[in-house]
């Protein structure tokens, strides 16, 4: 709800998407924003350079991700070469620099640079400079040979990079560009096909655009008379001339009214807004906190303050992750770390259920945590960051066990069919970067799930370790290495289709096989679905898994 007073504008939590725009809206202008509890207030004079902050603010929270970061990178290790006067340059230094002018190519003749240099006033032609950075490959020996004629010509394109870097470092091109780069990366991910985002627009000076598209369009509306408007903002309630603002902008919230009318009621779209609440949509973007092409954003809408909080806290977690590199598995381990800071601050009063809002693949996702997957988020703190180098392939394609892990518990799933899948494709030979331990960690995270949602104690975790251990020394007994890899699969077949029987039937077999005593705990597999399939997986985790904690890694073949 966007109301004016006092020379202050108000905007009001709603829908996540309106607090979303209001966290980056925060994020954006950082204390020159008036937080109140349900609501925020921005004096106008703030959106007089609005354009500057707003550029500025994902210039600068995405700069590590930004290839203009990545085309400067390399002067650091220029500068220590000379310096150095090359003594410890060799052939890696060679071969590195060759990458890394590949790379400058390809990101400085990208359309995103080339956009970016005609709003430049300056002699420099860069686009020749980046064609003289090239050095040729080094042929069979020519470094150790010729290392004096080499190293000079790595002297020459040194001279090249200085200017290149030179004109890279300027302000104005580091204003432009550092921001051109996150329009099409990050900004696009809110809303699109508007203003600089079109793309009849994408040329030309795009902070004027934005000013002109958004902020000018805000202050005409504001100070119109609207008297007279028989129209209303569905957004804030608020008086419009007319109806020519939809929500088609912003993505996967509109479609398009011109071209799909049948999508309103009787063919006559009244789903309109304000040019004040077109301007907060635009900060979605900044509300949400995005990793490549993920995003997510956590709506604890119980005040502005929880809210600038908690993704306050995605934010930093994000950065503090990696020091060198982001990976895009870190939004997820950023959630739930800022998640199990969250249950901290809760714990002096009743936890709440929050709502998580993810973005990838271009589209929206949501999730509402109930307490009890909150609680199994808390209490699993010290064992999901030991899956984060976890992962298998399936058909092909690479899947990290922690994200899948945390997938499961944001869609209040069990990990059973997970823990099979990971199972069934080790004990086929297939590419698992996963070992026992690893599969025992995911077996006590679903343990803790299991309990908060059915507040029944299933197992300790060191009980589950002493079955594991069971079902590896149990394989351990057979003569044939295929024959107990015959029985794991049979009784990882039996947990998948939560027959009891067969699994029992297999099991006593084998024992009386080996001539050996059935442990007693199989005796609870019958009390229910839990019990079973918690047992029976550790079980099988031993006999397929890995050994450790020094039983040896001998298999009796």
């Amino acid at each position: 709800m966007a109301l004016v007073k006092d020379g202050k504008i108000e905007f009001r939590l709603n829908s996540w998407m309106e607090n979303a725009a209001i966290v980056g809206l925060v994020n954006i202008l950082g204390d020159k924003v008036i937080q109140h509890d349900q609501s925020i207030e921005v004096p106008l004079k703030e959106f007089e350079n609005f354009e500057e902050a707003y550029f500025g603010y994902f210039a600068k929270q995405y700069q590590k991700l930004s290839s203009l970061s990545k085309v400067l990178a390399y002067e650091e290790e220029m500068n220590r070469n000379k310096q150095d006067n090359f003594v410890k340059f060799d052939q890696s230094s060679y071969e590195r620099l060759q990458k890394y002018l590949t790379d400058l190519k390809r990101y400085g003749e990208s359309n995103s640079y080339l956009a970016v240099y005609p709003l430049i006033e300056s002699d420099v032609k860069i686009l020749d400079l980046i064609k003289q950075a090239k050095i040729d490959k080094l042929k069979k020996g020519e470094f150790d040979q010729s290392r004096e004629q080499v190293v000079e010509r790595v002297r020459n394109v040194y001279q090249v990079l200085t200017e290149i870097f030179s004109y890279y470092k300027r302000e104005d091109v580091q204003r432009y560009l550092a921001a051109k780069i996150q329009i099409y990366s990050v900004i696009n991910n809110g809303y699109n096909d508007v203003s600089f985002l079109n793309r009849q627009e994408s040329k030309g000076d795009f902070f004027v655009k934005y000013h002109d598209y958004f902020v000018e369009s805000m202050f005409s509306y504001l100070e119109d008379d609207h008297e007279k408007d028989k129209l209303s903002c569905t957004n804030c309630g608020h008086p419009i001339k007319k109806g020519d603002i939809s929500y088609s902008f912003i993505n996967q919230a509109g479609y398009d009214a011109n071209r799909k009318q049948s999508n309103a009621w009787s063919f006559t779209n009244d789903l309109f807004m304000c040019p004040a609440c077109r301007l907060l949509y635009t900060c979605i973007s900044a509300g949400f906190t995005y990793v490549y092409n993920q995003g997510v954003f956590v709506n604890d809408n119980h005040s502005v303050e929880s809210l600038v909080k908690v993704n306050a806290g995605i934010r930093l977690n994000v950065l503090d992750l990696n020091k060198t590199e982001v990976k895009s598995i870190d939004t997820y381990a950023a959630l739930i770390r800022t998640l199990q800071d969250e249950m901290g601050r809760q714990s002096r009063r009743e936890l709440q259920d929050i709502q998580v809002v993810r973005y990838e693949n271009e589209r929206y996702y949501f999730n509402l945590l109930p307490k009890h997957i909150l609680k199994t988020i808390n209490q699993s703190k010290n064992m999901l960051p030991d899956l984060f180098n976890a992962g298998f392939n399936l058909n092909g394609e690479y899947h990290n066990v922690y994200r899948e892990v945390v997938n499961c518990l944001m869609n209040n799933t069990n990990l059973y069919a997970l823990i099979h899948q990971i199972l069934r494709i080790k004990v086929s030979g297939g590419q698992v970067y996963a070992n026992s331990y690893h599969v025992m960690k995911m077996i006590e995270i679903n343990k803790n799930f299991l309990e908060e949602l059915i507040q029944v104690r299933i197992l300790e975790a060191k009980e589950l370790e002493n079955i594991r251990r069971d079902g590896y020394f149990f394989k351990q007994e057979y003569a044939n290495r295929n024959k107990a890899d015959s029985v794991g699969l049979r009784l990882l077949n039996s947990l998948k289709a939560n027959n009891r029987d067969a699994f029992m039937d297999m099991l006593l077999n084998s024992y009386m096989y080996l001539n050996k005593q059935v442990p007693r705990y199989f005796t609870e597999v019958f009390l229910d679905e839990e019990r079973f399939k918690t047992i029976g997986y550790a079980f099988v985790t031993g006999m397929i898994g890995e050994p450790y904690n020094n039983e040896g890694g001998q298999v009796n073949e």
